[in-house]
This record gives structure tokens, sequence and C-alpha cells, in this order.
């Protein structure tokens, strides 16, 4: 039953505006496929900055990676992509949310 909900969701994600939208900006940048490569690389090593866990602020590195690729980021087919994917992300985490709002799952073995 869980898994057949499931796959109703995942046809309603797919069939939803933010997703087509996502779909459609990602089809543009892959066009040029050089924008697409340094995109991607911007992407990435955002991803990695924001992604370690040390405690130090990375406020500067994430500011100058930005400066960097700046003329990659002011590409409007660029900057539509990441608005349709930030929206898109959005959307999917006020979906996982309420799928488990009110779950009680024991974590404390991480602790």
């Amino acid at each position: 039953m869980i898994t057949n909900e499931a796959k109703v969701l995942n046809q309603t994600i797919k069939d939803s505006a933010e997703y087509k939208q996502y779909l459609l900006a990602m089809q543009d940048v892959k066009a040029n496929q050089e924008l697409y490569q340094a995109m991607n690389t911007f992407r990435r090593r955002n991803y990695e900055l924001q992604s370690y866990n040390d405690g130090v602020n990375r406020y500067q590195e994430i500011h100058n990676l930005a400066l960097e690729y700046e003329k990659v980021l002011r590409n409007p087919l660029v900057n539509e992509f990441l608005v349709a994917e930030q929206v898109l992300s959005r959307k999917l985490e006020q979906v996982y949310d309420t799928i488990v709002e009110d779950l009680e799952f024991d974590y404390s073995y991480m602790e």
C-alpha cells in the first residue's frame, strides 16, 4: 500500500509545475555543454564547501567561489536553472517533512 502511494506521489511530483520548470531549465543549460560543465563545477564546489561540518564558517570561501564563477552565475540560463532547482528542492523538502511529521524514530544510537 505505501509503495503504491509512493508511486502516485512520484507521478504527482513529475506532473508538478516546479518539476517541469526544472527539467526545461536543465534542458536549456545542457544545450551549451561548456556552460553546463562550468555550472556543474560551481555547484559541486559550492556543495562541498557547504557540506564541511568542522565548525568553520565558510562564508568567505563561498563568497570567493561566487566571485570566481560570476560570469557563469550571471548567465540567464544558469540563473533560471538554479532558481528552478532551489524551488523544486524546497518543495521536495516540504513533502518529506510532511511525510515524516509525527512519526517516531529512535535516533539515540547516533549520539
